[in-house]
């Protein structure tokens, strides 16, 4: 790695750049804030307006007072726009300023102010719960800057199921490569998203649209004809009315309207229920969409991306805005005045229907296309985030050939002051024992060799000067837990996971497994020799990977296998009555012990 004095510095200058835009954003909440408190001002004056001067002008000129009426009518509704738009931009520019004062402390290694994706915690999964990705203080948390509820499942499954083809890790490394340089696009992205957020429910909706049975589908054509004729016959009704037309026709269309609605009432309640609330939600993606499209990309995934946002002659933003128009346009009816006087006239319910079942009929096989776009642009935000706040960590190459090699290897979650890395090399081996005494490094090091894989096939940077590695699938077992639910103990859970593992091997699957002190629940002898056998049949299945063990004796399988397993250890020395621990690497078996002594500093057991 570069010196610690150029690390520092180029941290330095991600510190400031985000001070900045804190300052920057603040300063423009405070703008906002005095614009708002203007235009309310300015609302109230053009409310007392509209409201007096047509009354005082009223028995001059009624044309001339019901013209300023109209005029000062349309003034407020435009502040009304107005007000609502500098509320959007405030919330906006609150969420940017929150944002940028939450990446200053995560760069201190405070990041609880994340979603920690505890929902997606598996004990069963094949490493995630032993590697610590989910939940308090996980690396997903540490990642996570998602705006959506489905970029935040993406964002779990790039973690839980990375990519195991080279070219694909490749063209992933390119895209984060290219996003964690637009800083502005990933904030701005993140503020969008943030204003508002989807629930499970909406998106449950959204996805059943596909499945959508249309009301209009059975109708007759008749019906079908005057649900569009209807609105103009009673506008017509009305205009001959100053023309000494009967007014009893106009009133007659209006409750024959009302009552064509009231005869489908139940079945457009059951349509408004499955659209109901979801115009908000499409317009936020519609933004987001927006905002990917109006970016230049030049990675080939993102370009792809982008090129997905297309639909004939129109973006997929415009289309999605479209949908969101007339589902709000629909959600008129659920005011009750509103709702008699708009289906009376216009047959509000069916117009409505018609034209979102018109646009399903079009675009709803594109739909889950576009939002998976987004959802996808949201998990790699996420993952260039963290790219540019290390820009110290390098990008592995995958390879056919070199199984793991690494330089100056640390884990990522440990601060840069307290972080010791290590070399690792597999060599010519393919499988390493660990040896040492208690916290002396171990388990922490199988994790970082752990996170370090996974880190690499999901395309991100990794905490090493170097790393070659070969994609293969992971499996570790570092955490077995037992399950009063199943009836099954610690040590049955644990043969059951080793039983996962020989099956994965005997599919013919390349399988780096990391295991740390197998065979806990059984008595020493047993132990030692049960390790033997398994670590034999791992070799004979040529099994790659890494097993940490205080059993010294499996030190002299590195001898009877002819060069397949490699023996490491941490070494911890007593000095003056101190433990000093180096948490590196050095090759053997450790030849030191710290249990006893621990104890007796801590008043366990006799000094005696």
């Amino acid at each position: 790695m570069e010196s610690t004095g150029g690390i520092q510095s180029r941290y330095n200058a991600i510190k400031e750049t985000y001070s900045q835009l804190q300052l920057q954003y603040n300063t423009q909440e405070k703008q906002l804030s005095k614009k708002i408190i203007q235009s309310g001002w300015n609302r109230l004056v053009i409310f007392i307006l509209m409201i007096a001067i047509p009354i005082y002008l009223y028995n001059f000129s009624v044309i001339f007072a019901s013209i300023l009426f109209v005029g000062f009518a349309t003034s407020f509704g435009i502040l009304i726009k107005q007000f609502n738009k500098l509320k959007r931009a405030k919330a906006e520019v609150i969420l940017l300023e929150e944002l940028n004062k939450a990446e200053l402390t995560a760069l201190e290694g405070k990041y609880n102010q994340f979603k920690n994706g505890e929902n997606y915690i598996n004990p069963q999964h094949d490493y995630s719960y032993d590697l610590d990705l989910f939940g308090e203080g996980s690396f997903f948390q540490y990642l996570n800057r998602t705006a959506t509820l489905e970029g935040s499942n993406q964002l779990a499954t790039k973690l839980s199921s990375p990519l195991l083809e080279s070219n694909t890790i490749l063209k992933e490394q390119e895209a984060i490569k290219e996003l964690s340089s637009k800083l502005n696009f990933r904030q701005h992205f993140y503020a969008k998203g943030h204003t508002l957020q989807e629930t499970k429910d909406d998106i449950n909706k959204i996805n059943t649209f596909s499945e959508y049975t249309s009301f209009f589908e059975n109708k007759s054509r008749v019906f079908k004809g005057y649900i569009q004729l209807a609105p103009y016959l009673f506008i017509a009704s009305l205009v001959l009315n100053f023309f000494n037309f009967p007014p009893a026709i106009t009133t007659s269309l209006f409750f024959i309207n009302l009552g064509i609605v009231g005869a489908h009432l139940k079945p457009l309640n059951k349509v408004n229920h499955h659209f109901s609330s979801l115009n908000q939600i499409l317009e936020k993606f519609a933004i987001l969409m927006d905002l990917i499209n109006k970016n230049q990309f030049s990675s080939e995934k993102l370009k792809y991306l982008q090129g997905s946002l297309k639909h004939k002659n129109h973006n997929a933003s415009e289309e999605i805005k479209t949908l969101s128009h007339y589902m709000g346009q629909f959600d008129q009816r659920n005011g009750m005045l509103a709702g008699v006087i708009l289906n009376g006239i216009f047959l509000w319910d069916f117009k409505y229907v018609f034209k979102i079942e018109k646009w399903l009929n079009e675009n709803k096989q594109n739909l889950q296309k576009w939002l998976k776009v987004v959802h996808e642009i949201d998990a790699l935000n996420s993952l260039a985030g963290y790219t540019y706040n290390h820009p110290e960590f390098s990008y592995p190459i995958p390879s056919n050939s070199t199984i793991l090699q690494t330089t100056n290897l640390g884990h990522p979650l440990i601060p840069r002051g307290e972080r010791i890395c290590n070399d690792y090399d597999l060599k010519e081996s393919i499988f390493t024992l660990i040896t040492g005494a208690n916290m002396s490094g171990k388990s922490t090091f199988l994790r970082t060799v752990g996170i370090s894989i996974i880190s690499a096939r999901c395309g991100l940077p990794v905490c090493a000067q170097s790393m070659t590695f070969k994609p293969m699938k992971l499996i570790t077992n570092m955490r077995t837990t037992d399950s009063l639910m199943k009836h099954e103990s610690y040590f049955y859970a644990e043969l059951k996971r080793l039983q996962y593992i020989i099956e994965q091997l005997e599919k013919g699957q390349d399988v780096f497994i990391i295991l740390d002190e197998i065979l806990k629940g059984t008595n020493s002898k047993d132990k030692t020799f049960g390790s033997m056998e398994l670590i034999k049949k791992l070799l004979s299945l040529n099994a790659y990977g890494m097993i940490a063990t205080h059993d010294l004796e499996l030190g002299i399988l590195e001898k009877e296998n002819k060069g397949k397993i490699t023996n490491l250890c941490f070494e911890v020395i007593n000095k003056k009555n101190e433990l000093i621990f180096d948490y590196k690497l050095h090759p053997g078996v450790t030849q030191n012990h710290n249990a006893t002594f621990l104890m007796k500093q801590m008043g366990i057991i006799s000094n005696k």
